[in-house]
Formats: structure tokens, sequence, C-alpha cells
């Protein structure tokens, strides 16, 4: 009986050496893992040991009051579609847009119809999307010199009158019909790269069919119909959006998707409007 007890005396080393195993590698762990291991990090410095600690328990090593400066938030455009601000573009006086319109002729062409493949015709142009490309470049949204000093002058008013004078102008982009949805009846199997990007998409890049915005047939508020614009202004728009110098678009969609678009695809699709392929589609949208 005394022999059978002998193992559970107080004096039995084998609890002390499990525990203090134990207590030897959580001490091996935590001085590998934080001061040591932690501090290093792939393509990077090295951290100190206050933010090698805080990063292994996941957690901030920022000491920095909260109410410290913080970048500036930085959104794409002011542009905001509320009821009065359409209301505003709607009762656009087209006989005072012409007067302000007599200093866009320069550039934009008479009545602008522009004659230059580096500037848009915005003849026939929706009002709703020249007035925000207005508003763009008036609070440096959108980046061109001249534009900018041209908007900057503009009053809001003004923009809604000068854009529902070019809106109204013929012989420019086609006219926006019927119930503006996107057409039917086409298929991702589109031998033309660029017809099949117009009127299918590709969902494998998450890229949307242009035509749902741009047209024919889809719609989107401020998006400018696209038939009959300067393939080569609308091949550059593109490279823009993809690069990173256009960044005005409202969820940066066209950046998303002009990032997956190769060159090849920019000029074809650039093609396609700029001979009006897409007025000649059926239930599309017909010229002034």
């Amino acid at each position: 009986m005394v022999g059978d007890q002998g193992a559970f005396k107080l004096h039995n080393p084998w609890p002390r050496i499990g525990w203090g195993s134990a207590a030897g590698i959580i001490i091996i762990s935590l001085v590998l893992g934080f001061p040591i291991l932690g501090r290093y990090r792939p393509n990077d410095p090295p951290l100190d040991l206050w933010s090698a600690i805080c990063r292994g328990l996941g957690i901030t090593s920022d000491t920095e009051p909260a109410v410290g400066s913080r970048p500036a938030l930085r959104t794409p455009t002011q542009m905001a579609w509320t009821s009065s601000t359409l209301d505003q573009i709607a009762a656009g006086d087209t006989q005072h847009g012409g007067f302000i319109g007599m200093n866009c002729s320069a550039c934009h062409g008479q009545g602008g119809v522009s004659p230059s493949s580096l500037i848009p015709t915005i003849a026939g142009m929706d009002a709703a999307a020249i007035y925000k490309q207005l508003d763009d470049y008036r609070s440096g949204k959108r980046l061109w010199g001249v534009m900018e000093a041209m908007a900057k002058v503009l009053s809001a008013q003004d923009s809604a009158d000068v854009a529902a004078y070019f809106a109204a102008q013929p012989g420019g982009l086609p006219t926006l019909s019927g119930n503006r949805i996107p057409e039917s009846g086409r298929s991702l199997w589109q031998a033309d790269p660029a017809r099949r990007l117009v009127f299918a998409g590709d969902p494998q890049r998450g890229i949307p069919p242009c035509s749902a915005c741009h047209g024919p047939g889809g719609y989107k508020l401020g998006a400018p119909a696209l038939q009959g614009q300067h393939a080569a202004y609308i091949e550059r728009q593109l490279e823009a959006f993809a690069q990173g110098m256009r960044q005005n678009d409202i969820f940066e969609q066209m950046r998303a998707i002009a990032k997956q678009l190769t060159a090849d695809e920019m000029q074809k699709l650039g093609a396609f409007y700029g001979t009006r392929a897409g007025a000649q589609e059926p239930g599309g949208l017909t010229s002034r």
C-alpha cells in the first residue's frame, strides 16, 4: 500500500517537468512569434517591437488621436441627380444657351458638330450628359485646361441652358428614341468582338454590354450616346479611363471596364460607334 502511494507524493518531479516544459514552449513561441519573426514582412522594412507585438495580436499600433488629419475623400463627381437638377436641365433656355454656345464653336464646331477627332461632337448629345461634364470640369473632377476655364465661368443655369441648346442641334449624334432598354437577341458568340462587347458584354471579365448605358437601345442617365461620335475620340477616352487619367465616372464603372479591354478592342469599339453602325441596328437609334 505504501509503495502504491509513492507515485502521488508531492516530491514527484514529473508534474513540474510537464508544467515547466509547457511554460518554456509558450515563452519561446511568444519571443519568436512577436519580437523576432513578427517584425519581418516581405518587400517591406522590419517593424519595431511594439508594432510587431500589435501585428501578432491583430490590432493596430497607431497611437495617434482619432481627430488626427486624414486624407480628403476622393469623389469622382459632385453631380447628384436630384429632381430639382433634372427639372433645371429640362427647363434649359435654348436661346440663352445659343448665345453661350457661340464661345464653344471654335473647338466643337458650328452647332456642336466637331470637325476634329480630338474634340467630341456635342450636337444632339443628351442634355443631362452635357450638364454633368460641365459640372465635372467646373469642380475639377474632370481635367482639361481649356474646358475647366470655360466651365468655371458658367453658372449651373448657364450649363443647363447651353446643354439644352446643343442637345437640340441637328446633324450631330442620333436621337435617343423608344423605351431606352437594351436590345435582346444578341449573342456572346458574335464573331465581331466590337458587336459582342456592345450587345452582350463579357461576363467572364465582368464587362456589361456597352449598349446598356450608351445605346443603341439602352440608356443610363448622364451617359452620352456614342453613335456617330468620332472613333478616335472614343478610343482615347477608353485609354484615359484605363490608365486612370480620367476619373469622373460614378462608382468607377468605366475605369473598371476599360482596364479589362485590350488596345485592339478599344480600337474596334471606337470604329463600331464612329461609323454609326449602332444607328443601323433595328430598334436602336435613328439619325436626326
